[in-house]
This record gives C-alpha cells, structure tokens and sequence, in this order.
C-alpha cells in the first residue's frame, strides 16, 4: 500500500495559497494548512468537507502568527506527530507594503519577519523531517521583484531578493539529502495584494492563481533526478502594447 502524500501550505486561507490547497486535497494530498485567521481556515476546511474527495481530505488547520518562531516549530512537530512525513512544503505567506527609505522602521521589520524570518523558521523545522525520509519538494513562493527591483517597491523587493538568496542557497545544500528547493518567480498574479499594490491590470489580464497550481503540479512529475532552482513567470499583459 502506497502511503499518502502530506503537504504544508502556508498562507492557506486565500488567494494562491488557497487554490493550492484545493489543488492538492483533488490531487490526493493529505494537507496541513497554516494562516493567521482561524475563521478562514475553517471556511476553507469546511468547503473541502463538502466535496469529500477521499477519506483523510481534512485538513489540519494551524492558525497561528508565522513571525513566531515557537507556534512555527510546535506546528511542525505537530505534524510529524500526526502523519510523521511531510512531501511537499509551499512556503507561500507573504506581505506588501509600498516606499524604501521613507518605510517606518516598524514597517520594515514587519515586511522582514514575515517574507524572510518566518519562510526560514518554516525550513529550519521542515528540512530535517525530509533529510530523515530522504525526499521532499519545497517551493517557495518568491516574486519577480526579486529578480529586478521595483521603484517605491524598495523594501518589499529587499525582502525577495534575501528569500530568493536563501532559496536558491538550500537549494543547492540539500539536493545531496535527495530534497528538492524551488523559488518561483511570478509577476502580478490575480490576488488581493495585487489590488493592494494597485496594479494597473485587470483579473483576467493577470497571472492567474491556477497558474501557480500548475506549476507545482509540474513540479511534482519530474523525474527524481530533475530539480529546478527557479521559475519565473511573467504577465503578458505587461508586455502588450496597450495594456
């Protein structure tokens, strides 16, 4: 008998996050979803109770602030506990806020601690599980911005391009312990944070959330030997004229 897969998805309880999660309860996953709001993981655990795919399809819910490095490491170990595996970790949570210099030093270490610290306290506690199995895929959702900063963007694209160096680091650190690290690398993406960072498309002009779904899906179909380091996916609406 063949064991299910597990996954960890942060920032589980909208926007990518979310259809990832949906993507990978059809796709057989058992799923550990992490976000702050309980009320939204609840709402996200009770529309997968009601497709009722398959008999372990619901998920553990953690909500839990990610910038705290104990509730990380106890949600973890929660999870190796349960299910004592963990396949596949999409380090997805992260904020936006606009401006560089003139950003409150409050706000940049808000923007830090959860698009840098918290990834890293995630991997500190996910890594060794799968060097312990010998296996996993961990995706990292990174941004575009990190590979070619943003004018008024400078402390958001900071926070990417420390992300992506820290992925693309263990990336090369644990393809020996057979441990797969990927960033993928979209521009705008049909999300809330993208009406928040006020782009000048509309939904259906943007990248769409399925597209990151896919791409993961991708992802777990390469042969065990293929590891991808990055993966950047841009909006084609940027670079029609007109648009």
């Amino acid at each position: 008998m063949i064991e299910q897969k597990v996954a960890v998805v942060t920032g589980a309880s909208r926007g990518i996050g979310r259809t990832v999660a949906f993507g990978l309860i059809e796709d057989g996953f058992r799923l550990a979803l992490v976000a702050r709001s309980a009320e939204n993981l609840q709402a996200v655990a009770s529309e997968i109770a009601a497709l009722d795919l398959h008999p372990d399809s619901q998920p553990l819910l953690f909500a839990i602030d990610i910038t705290e490095r104990d509730s990380v490491h106890k949600v973890v170990a929660e999870i190796d506990k349960v299910w004592g595996r963990i396949d596949l970790f999409f380090n997805n949570a992260g904020a936006w806020t606009e401006g560089t210099l003139d950003v409150s030093i409050d706000e940049f270490d808000r923007i830090l601690s959860i698009n840098l610290k918290a990834g890293f306290y995630f991997l500190q506690a996910v890594v060794p599980i799968m060097k312990r199995q010998g296996f996993g895929q961990i995706v990292n959702l990174v941004c575009i911005t990190a590979k070619g900063a943003e004018p008024d963007w400078g402390v958001y694209s900071a926070s990417k391009y420390a992300f992506f160096g820290l992925t693309e680091a263990i990336h090369f650190e644990l393809i020996k312990h057979g441990i797969k690290v990927t960033a993928i690398c979209p521009s705008w993406v049909d999300t809330n944070m993208a009406q928040q960072a006020a782009t000048p498309y509309q939904p259906h002009d943007m990248i769409q959330k399925e597209d990151i779904l896919n791409t993961i899906r991708w992802l777990l179909k390469m042969s065990p030997k293929a590891a991808i380091k990055e993966i950047v996916i841009d909006c084609m609406s940027e670079y029609v004229e007109g648009k």
